[in-house]
This record gives C-alpha cells, structure tokens and sequence, in this order.
C-alpha cells in the first residue's frame, strides 16, 4: 500500500516512498580526525604520505556527512521570506536546530552506505498501515523526521495517511487577524466538540503560536503578522466518532496569510501559492472598512478596501480569468463587532451576544452538524448589513464567488485600553475579562462546506434551480401545484411545493426539503422540480427527468 501526499509547504507531490529524513544522527564542532600539523582536508590531501591515509580520509568523510550544517533547498524555500520560522522546543535542549540537521534520501546509493537494510533491498520502516515512516542507520539510531523530497520542509506524524484540506485566514490590515488565531487555537478543542468533533494537534507549531501572542488582561496585544515572514503553518487531526469501534479522520492546515501582501506584486508572487491551493478561506475585514463606521470611529488611518483585495485573490485563483467563479468556500468576517455594535439592528446584536450552541442528541451529545438553525437568523441580518454598507463588497462576492457567507465575530469581548511598558513604550492590551464571542462559527461553516459534517438546516437564502434567482417560501394557501397531462386534463395530479422564484420570467416552483443544499432541489417524490409560467398556479409547462422543458 502507498500514500501520495501534497506537501504543505510547496504543494508538490509526492509518495510515503519518496519522503526524505532529517538524520537523528548530528556531528556538531571542530573534526579532530585530520592530524593537527594539517590545515584543512585540501592540506591533508596534498601533503599527508601515510599508509593510513584512505582509512583517514573515510572516517573524515562519513564524519562530514553528519554534520550539522545548512541545507540548500530548504535554504531556498526560505529566503522568500526572509528566513525560516521553523522551531521546536525539543531541539533547543538537543543543542541543534532541526532544519541543521542532514537529510537523508533512502534512494541515493551515496546515502544508503550509511543505512540499514529492513530486506530485499528495503530501507523504509513501516507501520501498521503500510506508510513509511522511519529508516535505521547503521550506528543503530531511528530516524522519524520525514521532511518534503522537494522543498524539506518537516512533515509532522501521520501527515499523508488521511485527507488533507488547507485553510488560508487573510487577515486585512487592523482586522485583529493574530489575536483571532491565537484566541481560536486556544479554544480549539471545545469549538470542534460543538460540531461533534475531536481536534489534536500535530507538530508544534500550533503550541509555538498560542505562546508567542498570548491574549492576557492587561498584557500588550499580539502584533500583527510581519508581511515578509511565512509563520509556521498550523496542523490539526480532525476525529470524528462513527459508533462501533469506527471513526474517521481528517487533517486540516491552517495558513496565516497577512493582507498587506495583496499590494506587492513581488509579495503576491511568494504567497500565491497559498492562496491558490486553499480548500477554504476565512477573510476577516475591520469593521472601520464600512464607510459608516469609519465616519465616527476613525483613527485617521486609510484602510483598504476589501473588495479590491477579494479581486486580486479571484485574479490568483482564476490565473487572471475574468469569468472564472470561484468555488472555494469564503467565510467573510467582520471581526471586532463588539466595537460597531451600536450601529447594529438590536435583533442583529441580541444574535451577535449569544454563544454559538452545537445540534445536540437527544441525550445532550453533540451531533456532526453545523447549527444553521441559530446561524440563518444573523446571516440574514449580516447580509442586509453589508449590502446596505459596502456594496463593492456584497458585489464583488456575488460576481466572483459561488460559495460564500457572511460572519461577525469579536475574539476580545471587551474593552482594549492604552498600557506603557517599564521601557515607555505604549501599547494596547484587554481590559478584560476576555470573552470571545462566536469566533468558532466561520470555522464550523467551513467544516461543513467541506464536508466534515452536516448542516441541520439549509444555510442561507435558497435559490431557484433553474434560473439562479432567490426565492421565497409560498402561503401555504399556495402549496399545491395542479400537474395535467394530455387534452381536458388527463393525467392531472396535485404536487405539493413550498418555494417560489422571484424572477416573473421563471415562475419556478418546487418542494424544498431544507436538509441540505444536494438535496435542496428535489420534491418530496424525489424527482425534479416542474415549471410554471411567471408564477401562476395553473401551469402549462412540465420539466421532464431530464431537466429539459417540453410543452
């Protein structure tokens, strides 16, 4: 059995096989194996006359090849961004950083010497499931720090045995991106148990995050994300229980993505490849970045317009394709709401103050399924907000985007109050008590879209499944349709039906289950919708199975 796998690093491909490793092995200082008259190895090459001087040189060499040192690819990847951001606490006690380490190819000749043969010419070790994982050196050290073939990047525990999904969160200048992760990251675990899942942890990086910008009363804020370094990306294994000794498990990466990179092309070049291989996106967007917030809250800053940085995210994915929609699910958040929430309907801020609840059993355990039911209300609220307040934005989503929703979120839930350091310095910190509200709901959402778990309602407005338009729900004085067949109507039956298409030229009508958007198109026969001429009850056109009308 063999595993492909994606590198999360430079997205190229690659088998459980070719993976590379980072030696367990490390020679750190000065080789004392050259005698001392001699300068260097040229030296010793040129002047030593010894009978032993091949045994020396062998020891030099097999000595070399293990020491710590720089490594050229991995050197390549990371000088985009101005320097790896690579780091394990396990190392700092081991007296070398991992990436110094050599990396070994099990399928160089020149690297085999120095290892094990497992049999038949095999120098993989296995698990249970049949992925390589480790090789042996023949000095009897195990190496487990599998690395990317192509970029040797570190590839943490059992990446590559279950499926991927990559998540980028962009975060618009002032949005509060770095202090949203870290409050999220700490959280995570009870956020996924909402939606009936288990969310462990795979490498440091996630640890190394959460303690680098630590959300603390009266503690400076996190700073935002330099827009030349590439942060660590974030691994989680998703664990979903199936009943009966089963259950299935899901990776997810999450990618911190500064937004000020949108603006240089130089920057969009270096970091499109995190934009173009995404599975889902959360973009979070200041709420100063709505004209009528800004009009009485402004610090005196520009801010950009989010709309012109969803155009250059559809001009990398659409590789500059005016009528490519993108089907990447977006999660578009308006972040800090806590500090807008005046200018909100007070429905829209009742919603917003609430936690976000899972769908429960009937014995109080959590299903896999995103709460549409408590969502749909601020959704609607929301989209009403944002159309009314930046219709660039609402524009730019319904023009370039298939599959998209609207969030609001605060990851402080207090006040941020001015503090000055022992060194003069000012900075802003939380008031407290901290509380973060709903800050998990984009996240769920996007489990959801990507098929991590159910909706126990259809999300958002439902449109018509013929012509695209939106639609409404029918009285239920009109939730009959009169089908006939044939002259003086033979064949007439009844068909029950519940939605209606708001476009007259249409007049579509059929029976909307809710359930879920596959099955949001069906009647309850589970055949297909029928036609009716600009919404009139008695119709005269009848869609076939095939989708197609005929008179």
């Amino acid at each position: 059995m063999s595993y492909t796998m994606v590198c999360p690093y430079c997205f190229k491909e690659m088998e459980d096989t070719e993976v590379l490793f980072r030696s367990e092995k490390v020679n750190l200082g000065e080789c004392d194996i050259l005698p001392e008259e001699y300068d260097d190895l040229a030296d010793f090459i040129a002047r030593y006359e010894g009978e032993d001087k091949d045994k020396i040189l062998r020891e030099y060499e097999d000595w070399a090849f293990f020491e710590a040192g720089p490594d050229e690819e991995y050197e390549r990847f990371w000088k985009r961004f101005n320097g790896t951001t690579e780091f394990d606490p396990i190392d700092a006690h081991l007296g070398v950083d991992a990436y110094l380490r050599k990396v070994i190819d099990p399928k160089k000749p020149e690297h085999r010497k120095y290892l094990k043969d497992q049999g038949d010419g095999d120098y993989f070790i296995y698990d249970g499931q049949g992925m390589a994982i480790q090789i042996e050196l023949l000095s009897g050290e195990r190496c487990n720090r599998r690395v990317c073939r192509w970029c040797h990047n570190p590839l943490p525990a059992n990446y590559g045995k279950t499926d991927v999904k990559f998540l980028s969160v962009i975060g618009i200048v002032g949005s509060g991106k770095t202090v949203y992760l870290s409050q999220l990251l700490r959280g995570m675990g009870n956020y996924a148990r909402k939606a009936g899942l288990a969310a462990m942890v795979t490498g440091p990086s996630v640890r190394n995050f959460r303690k680098d910008n630590p959300v603390e009363v009266g503690e400076p804020l996190p700073g935002s994300t330099p827009e030349q370094r590439l942060q660590q990306p974030l691994f989680y294994e998703l664990v979903r229980d199936l009943g009966g000794n089963r259950k299935s498990t899901e990776t997810i990466v999450m990618y911190d993505v500064a937004g000020e990179v949108f603006k240089s092309p130089q920057l969009i070049m270096h970091y499109a490849p995190f934009v173009e291989h995404a599975d889902g996106v959360l973009l979070l967007i200041d709420p100063l970045q709505f004209d009528v917030v800004s009009s009485f809250l402004s610090d005196g800053q520009e801010r950009d317009n989010p709309a012109q940085i969803l155009s250059v995210i559809h001009n990398i994915i659409s590789k500059g394709d005016p009528d490519f929609k993108c089907p990447i699910p977006f999660a578009v958040c308006v972040s800090k709401v806590d500090e807008i929430l005046d200018i909100l309907s007070d429905n829209l801020r009742n919603l917003l103050a609430r936690d976000v609840e899972g769908v429960k059993n009937a014995a109080g355990y959590e299903l896999a399924e995103f709460n549409a039911k408590e969502y749909n209300p601020i959704l609607k609220e929301l989209t009403e907000f944002i159309e009314t307040h930046n219709m660039d934005l609402a524009n730019q989503m319904e023009a370039n985007y298939s599959r998209y929703s609207y969030f609001a979120f605060t990851a402080l839930g207090c006040e941020a109050e001015d503090g000055v350091s022992e060194t003069g310095e000012h900075f802003r910190c939380p008031a407290g008590p901290v509380i973060p509200k709903r800050i998990e709901e984009p996240l769920l959402w996007l489990f959801y879209a990507l098929g991590f778990i159910k909706s126990n309602e259809h999300i958002g407005p439902v449109y018509c499944p013929v012509c695209g338009s939106r639609t409404f729900e029918l009285p239920k004085s009109d939730r009959v349709l009169i089908i006939s067949k044939g002259f003086m109507g033979i064949g007439r039956r009844e068909q029950e039906v519940n939605r209606g298409c708001l476009n007259p030229e249409c007049g579509h009508r059929w029976f909307f289950t809710g359930e879920d958007e596959e099955s949001s198109n069906r009647n309850n026969n589970g055949a297909s919708g029928f036609w009716t001429r600009k919404n009139n009850n008695a119709p005269d056109f009848i869609k076939s199975s095939s989708g197609k009308n005929r008179g």
